[in-house]
């Protein structure tokens, strides 16, 4: 089974590893990210594609053409890599991911950000919409999403 796991740097990707650590062996994983610092070996034992950052870049109207590169290289992404299920955290890279994944009749699966406590991130409120399965790491964030799985934090 493929598995292909959109997230940003830092701790979104640190969640997403986590799960990812616990996977290996049994599932082909692809990680999907930006360049940044922070991954540096973090992900030397996985296959990793990387995506433009729309939002670092550019700041105003020019960062929206760049969700449109983004799109672009999520659909590609997708094609060449034919994954059965996206499992993903974090913001801007995973949504694209979700939406044509669920156009794709892939299985979507979304960890909300275990920061959120009291207030959904606008990534998990888009992603919560086409999501197969949707992963709260606090009880309190079950009244925004009534559908989502309590699963405690993530360590």
């Amino acid at each position: 089974m493929k598995i292909l796991m959109p997230t940003t740097p830092g701790g979104h990707l640190k969640q997403v590893l986590l799960l990812a650590e616990n996977l290996k062996g049994n599932f082909d994983i692809t990680f999907v990210t930006y360049n940044s610092p922070s991954i540096g070996n973090i992900l030397k034992d996985y296959k990793v594609k990387l995506v433009i950052d729309p939002f670092r870049r550019f700041k105003g109207l020019f960062k929206y053409p760049l969700l449109l590169v983004l799109l672009f290289q999520a659909l590609i992404i997708l094609l060449k890599e034919n994954p059965d299920a996206i499992v993903s955290a974090g913001a801007n890279v995973p949504i694209p991911f979700c939406y044509l994944g669920k156009l794709f009749g892939k299985k979507i699966i979304f960890l909300e950000s275990w920061s959120r406590v009291k207030v959904p991130s606008l990534s998990g409120k888009l992603a919560y919409k086409v999501s197969d399965l949707f992963f709260v790491q606090w009880k309190s964030l079950k009244k925004f999403y009534p559908k989502a799985v309590y699963a405690g934090r993530l360590m």
